[in-house]
């Protein structure tokens, strides 16, 4: 029988659990590396015996040199299908996937993809409603553009980063100025210097994360959640809840056709998409994007709710494409099977945290179904000011809402000193 391989880029973040998934296809992976070193967020997390080979590019070599020297170890070889395993991946898989001719999303518009205010202007170009913008590394210019532009707030964030990484809200000059100052010229989590800003019209409406998978130009919506967002004193907002709408709700139909328009403008033909979508009096509105999966999420609690999960339909769609296909056509809309809520844990307090000892209590709640993300021991809780400083993650999975309801406000209810032990770095 001929052996199945294929290439995945920058296997971190959700991405780092596709080689078991491929492998239950009987599929081995290759792991290429978009840079010589994996990104410090994303070390603990690596385990290189998941793959059969590492292709590592060396130090300093620029984007195009790094494509032909993987192009070179790659020749010669059957490969089925190259794929990005997060956000830092995306640009060399579709290189990749391309130049050796597999399914691929292709270079055109590979940049939009990744730089938040180039995706404005290719979804603007489509004829699909975008973000009013600005970009660059001037505050006093930005902020004459919001005042031109008659905007009440605008939120300035770095053109390409993830994990809600330096987002902040500003309605005066002097907001800009301290947003400016906070991510022209920083080196962000994924390794890219921030050389602009991107200023954007604040959108006032609901915010939702809807996920899709995409074969062959045809995207199948898998899952979308409500995105509920606190305040934060230091720090534009951070997300507290998300709740799992059903397929059949009126809502899910207008994300779905509205995103759907979306990943054809960006020229998304195939793999995974991830979006961040605000609902207004307009309409909806993309406001973060990625073209591949979705990060920090539970594979176990999104299957106990739904059946599948966007690792799982991800891996379906390259292993069996025809059988994905059949499927997902005939399915219609995806169907809730449990009520979900993923819950944020939000602290105001830093320390080293010692242990858990709440971890014990949340897990009797009726609705417990997973906990994820929570800081390893031994390592520094900090206040949180975005996603990447929120303390944990707890899933609630339950048939039955009001009880779903009570089990989130006892979790809700819990101190972050009743859920973690912290102690000082000097009691250590």
């Amino acid at each position: 029988m001929k052996e199945r391989k294929c290439v995945v880029v920058d296997a971190y973040s959700t991405g780092r659990y596709l080689p078991e998934e491929f492998k239950r296809y009987g599929i081995g992976t290759v792991h290429v590396m978009s840079a010589a070193q994996i990104p410090p967020i994303f070390q603990a997390h690596f385990n290189a015996d998941l793959y059969d080979e590492l292709i590592r590019p060396g130090e300093r070599m620029g984007y195009d040199d790094i494509v032909e020297y993987h192009l070179q170890a790659l020749q010669g070889r059957e490969f089925e299908f190259v794929i990005a395993g997060c956000e830092s991946g995306v640009e060399l898989a579709d290189s990749l996937s391309e130049r050796l001719g597999l399914p691929s999303n292709g270079t055109a518009l590979s940049a939009a993809r990744r730089d938040k205010a180039r995706l404005s202007c290719a979804l603007t170009y489509a004829g699909v409603r975008s973000i009013r913008q600005v970009v660059s590394d001037n505050a006093v210019e930005i902020a004459s553009w919001r005042r031109e532009a008659n905007f009440d707030e605008v939120v300035i964030k770095p053109l390409n980063s993830t994990g809600t990484e330096d987002v902040f809200f500003c309605s005066t000059d002097a907001d800009i100025q301290r947003a400016l100052s906070a991510i022209v010229g920083k080196t962000n989590r994924v390794g890219a210097l921030n050389r602009f800003a991107l200023g954007q019209e604040k959108i006032n409406g609901q915010q939702y994360t809807v996920n899709a998978v995409s074969i062959h130009g045809d995207a199948f919506i898998t899952e979308a959640w409500t995105y509920d967002t606190v305040p934060i004193e230091g720090a534009s907002s951070v997300c507290s809840l998300e709740r799992l709408l059903d397929g059949s709700e009126p809502i899910v139909q207008e994300l779905s056709d509205y995103l759907k328009r979306a990943l054809q403008a960006l020229q998304i033909l195939e793999g995974p998409a991830h979006a961040e979508i605000i609902v207004d009096h307009r309409g909806p509105v993309l406001v973060d994007f990625g073209a591949r999966l979705q990060g920090t999420m539970s594979a176990k609690a999104r299957m106990m709710a739904l059946g599948h999960n966007h690792i799982t339909l991800t891996a379906w769609r390259y292993a069996d494409p025809e059988g994905f296909g059949e499927y997902m056509r005939m399915r219609g809309p995806y169907n809730r099977k449990a009520h979900a809520l993923c819950v944020s844990l939000i602290s105001n307090r830093g320390g080293v945290v010692a242990g858990y000892p709440g971890l014990q209590e949340i897990r009797k709640l009726p609705s417990f179904a997973d906990a994820i993300a929570f800081v390893p021991i031994g390592e520094e809780l900090v206040p949180t000011i975005d996603l990447a400083s929120t303390p944990g993650i707890v899933y609630l999975v339950n048939s039955d809402v009001n009880q779903l309801n009570d089990d989130y406000h006892k979790l809700r209810a819990m101190r972050m000193d009743q859920v973690f032990e912290l102690v000082a770095r000097d009691s250590q």
